[in-house]
Formats: C-alpha cells, sequence, structure tokens
C-alpha cells in the first residue's frame, strides 16, 4: 500500500517524471500569478507616445492596471493567457527535465555520487543547456503573447 512513508522511503517514481509533474505544477502557478504584471508591463511598452502638451497614457504601473480594470473588468488582466496556459505546463515539464537530465549528465561524466553535490561549474552548465532549450520553446509563445495583450482585437479565441 502507497503511504506517505513510503513514498519517502521507497520512491514510486522516477526523477525524471518527477521533474515532469513539478514544473508542471510550477509552470501553472507562475503564469496564473505573473501574468496580470505581464500584460499591464507590455501595455506601458506599447503605449503611444504623447503629443507635446498632452499626458501620457498611462501615468504608471498601477494607473494602468486601474483604466484595464476599470475598461474591461479584472479579466482583462489575463487576456492572452490562454496560449501560454496551453504551453506553459508543458514547457517548465521540459525545462525541469532538461536540467535533471543534464545533472545526471554531469554525474555519469564525473562519476559523481547522486547523494554528493555538484561543482558549481557542472550547475552551470547544466543551468546553460537548460537555458539553451528554454529559449528555443518559448521565443514563439512569448510573442503571440505579447501581440495578444498589446491588441487583443487584432486576434479571437
Amino acid at each position: 500500500a502507497l503511504t506517505v512513508e513510503t513514498a519517502v522511503a521507497e520512491p514510486w517514481i522516477g526523477d525524471t517524471a518527477r521533474d515532469l509533474i513539478a514544473g508542471s505544477f510550477a509552470g501553472v502557478a507562475q503564469l496564473v500569478v505573473g501574468h496580470p504584471f505581464d500584460t499591464i508591463k507590455v501595455k506601458l511598452q506599447n503605449m503611444p507616445t504623447p503629443l507635446p502638451g498632452q499626458p501620457p497614457l498611462y501615468t504608471g504601473a498601477l494607473d494602468a492596471t486601474r483604466q484595464t480594470i476599470a475598461a474591461h473588468g479584472p479579466l482583462a488582466l489575463f487576456r492572452g493567457m490562454s496560449a501560454p496556459f496551453a504551453f506553459v505546463s508543458l514547457f517548465n515539464a521540459l525545462l525541469f527535465a532538461t536540467y535533471g537530465a543534464s545533472q545526471k549528465a554531469a554525474r555519469a561524466l564525473r562519476a559523481t555520487p547522486p547523494e554528493a553535490p555538484l561543482p558549481l561549474a557542472d550547475h552551470f552548465a547544466c543551468g546553460f543547456a537548460t537555458g539553451a532549450v528554454a529559449t528555443a520553446i518559448s521565443a514563439p509563445t512569448e510573442l503571440l503573447k505579447c501581440r495578444l495583450q498589446a491588441d487583443p482585437a487584432a486576434f479571437r479565441g
């Protein structure tokens, strides 16, 4: 029978599967918490330059948030989230798994036992490999998300 004690004493799930599950949950949490801030950042970045003597569209992040909620409701802060939401669990799961696989490879190259800490240079190399994978995968979704946040009327769905 699976209990907390047996799950801790005898791992019933492999390291890669654990990385995939943890990455999925981390990605969803990251998106739900961070997306409203990202929406406001994109609104501020895409704010038109005011004509001489005219006030800017937003005076700052709080004003942009207030105006967005007043004009479109609080769900407007989550506009453009559907594209990354469909992707973020898989993306973060892949990142966690890539980092875990990189650590295993580094341990194998150095014949380092699993309980021994890796040298800082190996952590750097594992992070570099994970970052390369992240960059190659995330650029297209980030572009779509920013376009949806900047001009939601341009896209439907």
